[in-house]
């Protein structure tokens, strides 16, 4: 039996909407937030307008400047998607699922390569991150938090047993994490993704020793004895890569390149069956055994002591937080917050918890904040409402800031500044206090997540002063919202801001 792909009830009007612009040459950039999809143009005199009338997309179009606007009345995220694939562009390759931007894609810096690659990357992964954070969250409740009395899992056998039982999901959850890097690299890659799954297992299999194994106890770095081999001089090859992000992607590269190798230079398919696909993952074990693994394992330790280092250090934190604080909304706008969700998950994972989270949480509520702000000031424009009550509502109870700053405060600019001020101010409070969580969601859920564990703050060298983390990441919650609340307020009176908020709602935020 055939089994085909059903098509989408929206790909006939998304075809007539790529040629009614013009086609795909003449579009520069497809942006969306929760009500609209604009297509910035090159040329706007090629837009069929009798055309764009004949489709069931949106209940209005405007076009302004150079942007056609779509105002769509339902279902946005699957005309988006669907209008995407029919520019013949792969919506899993996008980095970002809200901005599109078809100019210069193949003159890309290595910069933007980077951070663009590795959130590619994670998009197949994001359901088993969220499936992390809750698991964590709820290992938090039972075995972290105490209740005055002790922790949830101390009260009974009962609640001991499920607490036992979390943190064993929680185990197996975060290696699946890293076993399934290669997977998606090989699936982004077109490549085999039971080759992919099959290197994430191995590279990540219980017979390899932990970097806590092999770091631990205050020995030095790379203190070898002879249960990591048998090699002459002990040679380190016994290294599990469970935990060690940036390796394992490398090594799936790798892994990548030795398949569309072997596929390319064996003509006899028997042959590619039978000893060259195989030779793939024994080849890529043995690499990354020798010669990657040792390298590996000290950059990925490195960085992350680096980051604990600056991020707890007596004078440090007080330079690198901040400093972080001022920039974190510019690196999701950038894409490169996405090599610090990397060294967040690294840190999690050997350390037990981690210091970027509560950071993560204050600039997200910093965004939403600012997007609350921004619509009291212009509280007379019900479009700007209707989009951004639920992207800051998003913002706030999930942590998602793309669509309040993509769809949203981006355009005005001063918002953004307001909430890396905001953030600032409110990391500067989990900074001096010793905020540690664990995986969580970094919203107004992270409570649940914050942990007082002594060997998770041992392992950090982190010491929470009097109060408690749960006090403090309140306090710190509540100084962000009222600091980036009325630094929104006041920048908005500053002429230059005055008049590109007149702009943008006239431009992007209007009915006619």
């Amino acid at each position: 039996m055939k089994i085909t792909k059903k098509e989408s009830p929206y790909a006939k009007d998304c075809s007539i909407l790529k040629e009614s612009v013009g086609g795909v040459k003449n579009i520069e950039n497809i942006n969306r937030c929760s009500t609209r999809i604009r297509i910035t143009l090159k040329d706007t005199s090629k837009v069929n307008q009798n055309a764009l009338n004949n489709t069931i997309l949106f209940k209005a179009f405007l076009i302004k400047d150079n942007t056609l606007q779509l105002i769509v009345k339902s279902d946005i995220e699957n005309i988006f998607i669907t209008f995407i694939r029919s520019l013949r562009i792969s919506f899993t390759s996008l980095p970002n699922t809200f901005e599109v931007n078809l100019l210069n894609t193949n003159n890309k810096s290595f910069f933007k390569w980077l951070t663009d690659g590795i959130a590619v990357i994670m998009n197949p992964i994001i359901p088993l991150l969220i499936t992390l954070a809750i698991v964590s969250t709820l290992s938090n409740v039972f075995n972290g938090i105490d209740f005055g009395g002790g922790t949830l899992a101390s009260t009974s056998e009962v609640a001991q047993t499920v607490g036992s039982m979390l943190k064993t999901l929680q185990s197996g959850v975060n290696l699946a994490f890293t076993i399934l890097i290669p997977w998606s690299i090989f699936k982004v890659m077109k490549g085999s993704q039971a080759i992919g799954i099959t290197i994430g297992i191995v590279l990540c299999c219980k017979d390899l020793m932990m970097t806590d194994q092999i770091m631990g106890n205050g020995d030095p770095i790379f203190k070898w004895d002879i249960s990591f081999s048998q090699i002459v001089g002990s040679y380190p090859w016994k290294i599990s890569y469970e935990g060690q992000i940036l390796p394992i992607v490398f090594m799936s590269f790798i892994g990548v390149y030795l398949e569309r190798f072997a596929t390319k230079k064996m003509n006899y398919p028997v042959i590619k069956e039978m000893v060259a696909i195989p030779m793939i993952t024994i080849a890529t074990f043995f690499i990354a055994m020798l010669i990657v693994g040792p390298i590996g394992l000290i950059i990925t330790y490195g960085m992350n002591i680096g980051i604990v280092w600056a991020t707890t250090n007596s004078i440090a934190k007080y330079i690198f937080n901040p400093a972080f604080g001022l920039l974190l909304p510019w690196m999701v706008v950038t894409g490169f917050i996405q090599i610090f969700v990397v060294i967040n998950m690294q840190q999690f994972t050997n350390f037990g918890g981690t210091t970027i989270m509560p950071m993560f949480t204050q600039l997200n509520i910093a965004v939403a904040t600012s997007l609350i702000a921004l619509m009291i000031i212009n509280r007379t424009n019900k479009e700007l409402r209707k989009t951004g009550i639920p992207s800051s509502a998003l913002a706030y109870i999930s942590g998602s800031t793309e669509p309040a700053l993509f769809g949203i405060t981006l355009r005005f600019m001063f918002p953004v500044i307001a909430a890396s001020i905001g953030a600032t101010v409110g990391i500067l409070i989990t900074t001096f206090s010793g905020v540690v969580c664990t995986m969580g969601n970094a919203s107004l859920l992270v409570f649940l997540s914050v942990t007082s564990d002594p060997n998770t703050l041992s392992n950090l060298n982190v010491e929470t002063i009097f109060g408690g983390p749960y006090l403090w990441m309140a306090v710190a919650i509540m100084v962000t919202f009222l600091v980036t609340f009325v630094s929104t307020l006041a920048l908005s009176k500053l002429k230059v801001f005055k008049e590109m908020n007149q702009k943008v709602l006239e431009r992007d935020f209007s009915v006619n």
